[in-house]
């Protein structure tokens, strides 16, 4: 049961959900590549094949950064600037911080189940795109998602020292809706839905590809606790995760707008 180290970074500036390729970019420059847990490259351009610890989101439109482990030390590469001039496609932004959250989170499984809202969450590569595609019903497209949501927290596991104990358990229990959406220079297919697993994850991390830069970010629904109980950010539903219906009834504060 590891303790992960967690921050996350809220910035005042108002950002799109499109434009957080280039807040990440401009992130990169302004460190001047010093970490490559920034971006995921080696000197050399090839891609270093890991979890992200440096994440990149628009959360309640507001540029936002999550870090994790190693992720937090090497944030100061940000911070030990002067200024954040930073250069969002053809607009130039001084960006302010907003809000700076750190703890500990602790992540394991449970006996009990957690319910999670995850959005746009790139779940298939173009070769399981075409499996997904040939199975003939709705139950057998859910369970094979499902395989794959397993797959993305084991990754998670393991990009953040965690060796899980037990079997780790996930079940898609509403499914919102999906798009397409660009993701470098493609179009990809992106589920956003509901699901109940009995692991403690902390909010707002990103699973499956495109993590780094807002896809699949993942939201606790429910009455787990988190630090967004008590804020503007908390999510309820009327009912408890244990046997609760596949529908459920949110406030204001709604996952598909985060």
């Amino acid at each position: 049961m590891p303790k992960v180290r967690y921050l996350k970074v809220t910035f005042a500036n108002p950002i799109l959900a499109k434009e957080v390729p280039c807040f990440r970019a401009a992130v990169i420059e302004a460190t001047e590549r010093q970490s490559s847990l920034f971006h995921n490259h080696k000197k050399d351009s090839s891609s270093i094949y890991r979890y992200p610890l440096i994440q990149y989101k628009a959360l309640y439109k507001k540029a936002s950064i999550i870090c994790l482990n190693e992720g937090t030390d090497d944030i100061h590469y940000l911070f030990q600037r002067r200024d954040l001039d930073l250069r969002i496609g053809d607009r130039q932004e001084t960006f302010q911080i907003e809000d700076i959250h750190l703890k500990y989170f602790n992540v394991q499984c449970w006996q009990g189940q957690f319910e999670y809202a995850i959005k746009d969450w790139q779940a298939l590569n173009q070769e399981n795109y075409k499996r997904y595609m040939s199975l003939g019903t709705e139950v057998e497209r859910l369970q094979f998602l499902e395989k794959v949501l397993i797959g993305n927290l084991l990754a998670f596991a393991s990009g953040i020292g965690w060796d899980v104990q037990g079997q780790l358990e996930a079940n898609i229990t509403r499914m919102k809706g999906e798009r397409w959406l660009p993701y470098k220079g493609h179009k990809s297919l992106c589920f956003s839905l509901n699901f109940r697993c009995n692991a403690s994850l902390p909010n707002f991390v990103g699973l499956g590809k495109g993590g780094s830069v807002g896809y699949g970010t993942l939201l606790g629904v429910g009455n787990m606790k988190s630090e967004t109980r008590n804020t503007k950010y908390e999510i309820r539903s009327t009912k408890c995760v244990t046997g609760c219906p596949v529908e459920r009834s949110l406030d204001k504060a709604k996952p598909g707008n985060y």
